[in-house]
């Protein structure tokens, strides 16, 4: 069985209204714990978690090496008209869910962004279940401290907003 754990990022730190990245890496449950003890060892004793943009550049080259348990790197970025940062996720979103569910994945691990963006998030489920999209997808919000996995979602962010997506082989998927 495989699980996809999922962040996100908005380029420009959140000033640039027309792109947001979701990022999913896809790992199958027997080498997760293994990827877990990985990640916590790569992780600075400074962090509360490893997290890509509080990290110096040879950190980040060193811990691109930690995606490779995963089965998929998958990036979904919005390439669109300027809008509000939900409704550019909830475009990422659901490309993101329509993606991982045809590729056989039905556990999706989401990092909590609080309580009511986690109930924007669940809505977006509901609503792309009521399509067709995303019906065998189980989801979960976890706290990025919780669960290590979710780390590895953010360094493909980081990677790929930093123009190193060929190095950790994802595949990239715009929407507007």
């Amino acid at each position: 069985m495989e699980r996809a754990y999922v962040d996100e990022s908005e380029p420009g730190g959140g000033l640039d209204h027309t792109s947001y990245v979701l990022a999913a890496v896809v790992v199958v449950q027997c080498r997760a714990e293994t990827a877990r003890a990985a990640v916590r060892s790569a992780k600075p004793s400074r962090m509360r978690k490893l997290h890509w943009y509080e990290a110096l550049r040879t950190q980040r080259i060193s811990w691109l090496d930690l995606l490779a348990v995963a089965a998929a790197v998958l990036v979904v970025r919005y390439d669109g008209a300027p809008a509000r940062a939900e409704r550019r996720r909830r475009s990422c979103l659901e490309r993101l869910v329509w993606e991982l569910e045809v590729r056989g994945v039905q556990h999706v691990v989401l990092e909590s962004r609080g309580a009511s963006c986690d109930a924007a998030d669940r809505s977006m489920f509901d609503a792309l279940r009521r399509r067709g999209v995303g019906r065998s997808v189980r989801y979960e919000h976890v706290r990025g401290t919780d669960e290590p996995l979710v780390a590895l979602a953010d360094l493909a962010c980081g990677a790929y907003a930093s123009g190193m997506h060929e190095e950790i082989g994802a595949e990239i998927v715009a929407v507007r």
